[in-house]
């Protein structure tokens, strides 16, 4: 499993978002539970269950994008949420740039990523 989502065409990873937020919608409708609230609950815990969540154990950048994803943010929301330049956070997440103290304290403050987690896997 790992990174086969990079392969993955703009196209084809909208198409994806769109066909999940229909299975959310349809969740809700029938009454059921949507796995993106199971997962924000889980994600939120320790180690183990976010690698039994996501099936694999995350890099601080796709934990991040998880995160992200969660929270239905952008980079540039991102970014303004963790008070540092959209043009950082971007490098960071492209892998250009190793993530600062300010940019780790962030995520752990903002998008509450446990500390010791993120020191594990730095």
């Amino acid at each position: 499993m790992g990174n086969s989502y990079k392969k993955l065409t703009s196209n084809e990873i909208e198409i994806l978002k769109q066909v999940a937020e229909h299975a959310i919608a349809y969740e809700k409708k029938e009454g059921h539970v949507p796995i993106t609230e199971i997962a924000t609950k889980e994600a939120n815990s320790d180690k183990a269950k976010i690698i039994e969540l996501l099936g694999y154990e995350p890099d601080l950048i796709e934990l991040v994008e998880f995160k992200m994803y969660q929270m239905k943010i952008k980079q540039n929301a991102l970014a303004e949420l963790l008070g540092i330049p959209t043009s950082k956070v971007s490098q960071i997440l492209n892998k250009k740039r190793e993530p600062d103290v300010a940019f780790l304290k962030g995520i752990h403050e903002k998008l509450s990523i446990d500390g010791n987690y993120i020191l594990e896997i730095v």
